[in-house]
């Protein structure tokens, strides 16, 4: 297993490596150890620090699997049931009562590869429902939209380039889209900063909901249940992520995980 996190000096709290394994980092903050691809020719870990930072490690052989990981961060509840039970959560949310939505992160990172078919990516994943998620339920059959935000990747990006962007906080975000998301049934549409390499310390998730709201007719009925945020990877990889600060900003209410 590669070192994780070089230089940290924190202490290591909690640490888990099976498949789907929790941690709670924070008041509605689930980090997941999320193998869904393979745990074949895979190591992997979720950690949490004494001093409240977090994050996962990993070294992926070859798996012969085409599918990725996804150590995540989550606040909310996925379509899959994933998430947090019971205190004050200001997600799940229907669209038309989201009237912001701001993420505040800092991030470190870093991925090596073993070769040139070694792909990854820093993302967010946002997805739409018709029905509210709800933790230990799966829901899946009622995604309208998978939304995937990407900062940084290795790998050919998906669909061709829309005419459409996103302008956010110095940053563009190009657009592209797929009608039905490998025959899942719901579209995806992917949006990959310009500016590739940047994580922003700040990122409106309201726009993108907006742009997905307005381009495809969306109801505002439909349901936000979770936003995740975390690091695809596929065979001949290896690398870490420590999450040092990630807030989210809900209507004016602000929920923390990160560095105390």
């Amino acid at each position: 297993m590669a070192l994780l996190f070089p230089g940290c000096r924190s202490t290591k709290v909690e640490s888990k490596t099976g498949q789907y394994d929790e941690i709670e980092v924070a008041s509605g903050f689930l980090l997941l150890s999320n193998m869904w691809g393979t745990v074949a020719a895979t190591d992997q870990k979720i950690c949490l620090y004494d001093d409240g930072s977090y994050g996962w490690e990993w070294e992926r052989g070859d798996s012969g699997v085409s599918n990725p990981n996804y150590p995540e961060i989550i606040y909310g509840v996925k379509p899959w049931g994933q998430g947090v039970a019971g205190g004050t959560l200001y997600l799940p949310k229907q669209l038309k009562d989201i009237n912001s939505l701001l993420m505040e992160l800092d991030f470190d990172y870093k991925v090596t590869v073993t070769n040139e078919t070694g792909w990854w990516c820093v993302t967010v994943e946002l997805y739409l429902t018709s029905e509210k998620p709800t933790p230990g339920q799966d829901l899946s059959g009622t995604i309208f939209d998978e939304v995937m935000i990407y900062f940084d990747w290795k790998g050919e990006p998906v669909g061709s380039e829309q005419q459409n962007h996103i302008e956010d906080e110095g940053y563009s975000y190009v657009w592209t889209t797929m009608e039905d998301n490998w025959g899942n049934g719901w579209r995806y549409s992917q949006f990959r900063i310009r500016e590739k390499g940047k994580i922003p310390e700040k990122v409106n998730l309201k726009l993108f909901l907006d742009f997905i709201k307005d381009t495809y007719g969306r109801s505002g009925d439909l349901w936000l249940g979770a936003v995740e945020f975390g690091m695809m990877y596929y065979d001949h990889t290896a690398g870490h992520g420590l999450v040092k600060k990630l807030d989210y900003i809900i209507n004016g209410e602000r929920v923390s995980s990160g560095r105390r």
